[in-house]
């Protein structure tokens, strides 16, 4: 961290959660399965408070949903990225905690090499 001037924060799950995060299904399966939409998941190190979660859902829109589980964010993007308002840096604003998003797919599928 020195070497690069700046804090890197890490985010570990333990196996059985992190397949338990990649099993889960926080919006029905066919939004999920629609053509161009897109599921992240922001891991952070703690769940954000209720306030927070609130001032996130204030940013949903058709293009844009939210979930909540335990440490985790589900971010349903339907459509392109280009079309959203949302970043990653910017709902770690809005959370007030540092979180780093991956694709769901990428999730599953490292998921999978470690069961």
């Amino acid at each position: 961290m020195a070497a690069l001037g700046y804090e890197v924060l890490t985010f570990i799950r333990s196996m059985p959660e992190l397949a338990a995060v990649a099993n889960y299904k926080p919006f029905p399966v066919e939004e999920l399965n629609a053509e161009g939409h897109v599921l992240y998941i922001g891991f952070m190190t703690a769940s954000p408070d209720s306030a927070a979660k609130q001032k996130l859902m204030t940013l949903a829109t058709n293009m844009d949903a939210f979930h909540f589980k335990d440490r985790e964010l589900y971010w349903l993007r339907r459509g392109r990225s280009s079309e959203s308002e949302l970043s990653g840096a910017r709902l770690e604003r809005v959370l007030g905690l540092p979180a780093t998003l991956r694709n769901a797919t990428t999730v599953r599928k490292i998921a999978a090499k470690y069961a």
